[in-house]
């Protein structure tokens, strides 16, 4: 059998319907030959050797240019990786690996994403159309290994936002050569087993031009950097990471005690603790960018200029979004917070738009008279996208001390505790801007995602819960897949803003 995607195993209806074809303790081989530079350092390596063992495979790494072609034939499942197609299939035919790629099709299961499902087709022509620039040998046969009729166009969505003209020149090609093409977002793939069977993502979904595989993304502040997440399960299983918010200088943060818990929730004043930005680009971003999920670099200030020269540093960095904190205390205004004022949220927006050359997106604080007025003020200064709720400001007291409990006096309250509020004023939102908002505070479980959903999130950020089960993002995820599916939902966006007042 034959697996075509776009992007590896990157949703779990692909993972599902690999799973359903291999048997635990079964051999799998990744071919990393189709990426000439890299090879075994490339990321999605790794995030796949992750992805397979998940199934219950032993995981080798093969490249034709150093490995016997034939010894291919042994295993259960082979997986040609993503690269260069004009290098994958000239290593292929130079060593006679079709004939290896065969028996595994007919015997096992054959997976090939990007380039490796371009080279198991009847041509690469496809390719030549988009990424001539990539055929260093100066290939001339774009003749394929024919495992399959069926032609598609790896990261289409993506390849729309590089080149306007995708799609034209994607039908001119369907003219010239009488196929038709099927395109694949990634998350999305083909299942060759008698009748081609096309899956796509359900939970796949945009946010300000930004496409996320799914719409659970980490929360700031309560994921770190995530390395030590890292350890337990792929974080390319999330949809992205909101990092640790980060600021122009290092912070020391808060004096402790600054975390306690509440009934329903816990109390923090944490203080934006962070090793500064120079250190989060120097130290932390080359391994969040190998890790396969959209990067959100989280941004707080204390005057309008720190956010403007911290931005500036990230407009080159490999970030694919910025999250403005804007519930700090603005210094040269008296210590009043930013985001409690439509003039304060105004303000600092227009003023990071101005320099800002990544999709932005406002983090608004609940502690407000009409939060929604806020989302205006950040949607009329040029915002992208607006995040809420931030934590809501609450207290809890010693009684034998007779001192607050958190050193600071006050914290962020956070948990199931705020789901109602942060619902609320999500639906209140939704009713006033036209882009997109990201819904938090509370999220413990795939029916709070759903709720929040339809209250108008297009995706959402669990935080909180994380530190009670580190795996709540993907059990959330799981859920709302499985509730999709019991209720024919096709998209997430189509539960996007569903409620139904009365």
């Amino acid at each position: 059998m034959i697996i075509l995607c776009s992007n590896g195993l990157t949703s779990p209806e692909l993972l599902r319907a690999a799973g359903q074809h291999v048997k635990a303790g079964g051999r799998a081989a990744i071919v990393v030959t189709a990426d000439p530079e890299y090879k075994e350092k490339n990321y999605h390596v790794g995030r796949e050797q992750k992805r397979l063992e998940l199934l219950g495979l032993t995981v080798d790494l093969f490249d034709f240019d150093t490995q016997p072609a034939g010894a291919l034939a042994a295993y259960d499942v082979v997986e040609l990786n993503g690269g260069n197609p004009y290098y994958l299939l000239d290593s292929i035919r130079k060593h006679q690996g079709g004939q290896a790629l065969r028996q595994v099709a007919e015997r096992g299961l054959l997976i090939g994403w990007s380039a490796g499902a371009l080279v198991l087709q009847r041509g690469i022509g496809i390719a030549n159309r988009y990424i001539s620039h990539m055929n260093f040998l100066n290939l001339d046969d774009f003749t394929g290994l024919g495992l399959t009729d069926v032609q598609i166009l790896p990261h289409y969505s993506k390849q729309q936002l590089r080149d306007s003209g995708t799609e034209e020149k994607c039908r001119q090609y369907e003219r010239e050569t009488g196929c038709e093409v099927i395109r694949l977002n990634d998350g999305d793939g083909i299942v060759l087993d008698g009748s081609p069977a096309v899956i796509r993502s359900a939970l796949r979904t945009e946010v300000a031009g930004v496409e996320f595989a799914n719409p659970i993304i980490a929360a700031s502040g309560t994921f770190g950097f995530g390395r030590e997440y890292g350890g337990l399960y792929p974080l390319s299983e999330l949809g992205g990471i909101s990092c640790k918010g980060t600021t122009l200088h290092p912070r020391p943060g808060n004096p402790p005690p600054r975390v306690t818990e509440t009934p329903a929730g816990m109390l923090n004043a944490v203080g934006l603790q962070n090793p500064g930005v120079d250190h989060f680009i120097e130290h932390d971003l080359p391994w969040l960018n190998q890790q396969g999920t959209r990067i959100i670099a989280n941004l707080a200030g204390s005057a309008v200029e720190d956010y403007c020269q911290t931005v500036e540093k990230l407009n080159d960095a490999p970030i694919d979004m910025i999250e403005l904190n804007i519930s700090c205390p603005n210094v040269k205004e008296g210590g009043v917070q930013f985001g409690v004022t439509a003039q304060g949220v105004e303000g600092v927006t227009k003023a990071v738009r101005k320099v800002c050359q990544k999709p932005l997106m406002v983090k608004l604080s609940p502690n407000v008279t009409d939060i929604s007025e806020m989302a205006l003020a950040a949607e009329s200064a040029g915002a992208d996208a607006v995040s809420l709720i931030n934590t809501l400001t609450g207290m809890r007291i010693d009684i034998n001390t007779r001192r607050p409990i958190i050193r600071n006096n006050t914290g962020g309250l956070s948990g199931p505790a705020v789901l109602p509020v942060a619902l609320r004023m999500v639906w209140q939102t939704a009713q006033k801007v036209k882009i997109p908002i990201v819904g938090l505070g509370g999220v413990s479980t795939w029916q709070d995602a759903v709720e929040m959903l339809l209250a108008g999130a297009s995706a959402i950020q669990v935080g909180t819960a994380i530190f009670t089960d580190p795996y709540a993002p993907i059990k959330i995820r799981d859920g709302l897949l499985e509730y999709m599916e019991k209720n024919g939902v096709k998209s997430v966006s189509q539960l996007t803003g569903g409620v139904r007042p009365w």
